[in-house]
C-alpha cells in the first residue's frame, strides 16, 4: 500500500467513559442501535472477514477505503499505523475505536452469535481462527517477502509444505466434527466464515489455481467453503459491485508482488 508518513493521526483507547461504562453499554445495547465503521484498503484480504460479518448480521455500517493520498498525508486515524480499524457508535454519544483484525473479527463474531454456545466452543473457534491467521501471515512472509529470483521456489515450497500441513491438520479436525461443513457443532461460526475468506484470499493471488487445487484435495475443508457459500445473508453482498471491486483490488495488488502460476509464466 502507500508509504507510511512521518506523522499520522492516532486514536487512543482511553475514553471519557470508564471501562465499566463501555462494558455496560455493550451488554445493554442492541446491535440494531449501533453503527459500525470499518476502515480497510480497497482490497479483500485481511479486512474481508469483518466485512462479511457486518453483512451477515445486517447491522448499520459503512466500509471506508482510504486513498493512498489520504494515507500518505497521515489523515487516516489508526492505533498502530495499520488497518483494519473499527469505530462503533451508539446512542447518547457513546463511541469507541478498535484495532487489529483478530480483535475486530472476534468482537463482531461474539456480538453476532458466531462464537459458539459456551466458553469452550468460543475457545475452540478462536483456536481455529488464529491458526488460519497464521497461515496467511506465513504466505506473506514465505512467498512475498523474498527476493524476486527466489519467489517461484518459495511459492512451490509453501504449497508443498506449509499449506499442505495446514490442510492436513484442519482436515483432521473437521473430520472429527463429522465432516458436516462446520468446525464446531453443526452451526455457522467465525471459524467457518474465516476459512471461506482464507480460501477466497488464495483465489486472488497470481498462483490461485495451484493453491485452490490443493484445497480441493481435502473433502472436509472444501465442504466448509461450500457451506459458507450457501449462506443466504451473504448472497447479495458477494454479488455486489463493491465486493467485486475489493476482489479486483486484491488481484491487482498481488499481481505486482507475487510470481504467476507456471503455465502463465511460460506463455
Amino acid at each position: 500500500m502507500a508509504v507510511q508518513p512521518a506523522n499520522r493521526l492516532k486514536f487512543s483507547f482511553q475514553s471519557k467513559h470508564s471501562s465499566a461504562e463501555i462494558s455496560q453499554f455493550l451488554a445493554e445495547t442492541d446491535n440494531k442501535d449501533l453503527f459500525f465503521s470499518l476502515s480497510y484498503w480497497d482490497i479483500a484480504s485481511v479486512g474481508s472477514t469483518a466485512r462479511d460479518l457486518l453483512e451477515y448480521a445486517g447491522v448499520k455500517h459503512e466500509n471506508i477505503t482510504p486513498t493512498d493520498a489520504e494515507w500518505s498525508a497521515g489523515e487516516v486515524p489508526t492505533a498502530f499505523s495499520v488497518l483494519p480499524c473499527l469505530k462503533v457508535k451508539g446512542p447518547n454519544g457513546m463511541e469507541f475505536n478498535m484495532a487489529e483484525s483478530a480483535v475486530i473479527d472476534t468482537f463482531l463474531a461474539e456480538r453476532f452469535g458466531l462464537l459458539g454456545n459456551n466458553a469452550w466452543e468460543a475457545m475452540t473457534i478462536r483456536t481455529f481462527y488464529t491458526n488460519m491467521q497464521y497461515l496467511r501471515e506465513r504466505t506473506f512472509s514465505e512467498t512475498l517477502s523474498v527476493k524476486s529470483s527466489e519467489k517461484k521456489k518459495a511459492r512451490d515450497q509453501f504449497l508443498s509444505q506449509s499449506l499442505r500441513k495446514f490442510l492436513e491438520d484442519h482436515e483432521f479436525h473437521l473430520q472429527e466434527n463429522g465432516c458436516n461443513g462446520h468446525y464446531v457443532g453443526d452451526k455457522l461460526s467465525l471459524a467457518d466464515l474465516h476459512l471461506n475468506n482464507i480460501i477466497h484470499f488464495y483465489s486472488t493471488v497470481p498462483w490461485a489455481k495451484m493453491a485452490l487445487d490443493e484445497f480441493k484435495k481435502y473433502e472436509a475443508v472444501w465442504k466448509v467453503k461450500e457451506t459458507v457459500d450457501r449462506v443466504t445473508e451473504l448472497y447479495e453482498w458477494r454479488a455486489s459491485k463493491e465486493f467485486k471491486g475489493y476482489e479486483k483490488g486484491s488481484h491487482d495488488h498481488y499481481a505486482q508482488c507475487a510470481v504467476p502460476e507456471d503455465d502463465l509464466a511460460e506463455k
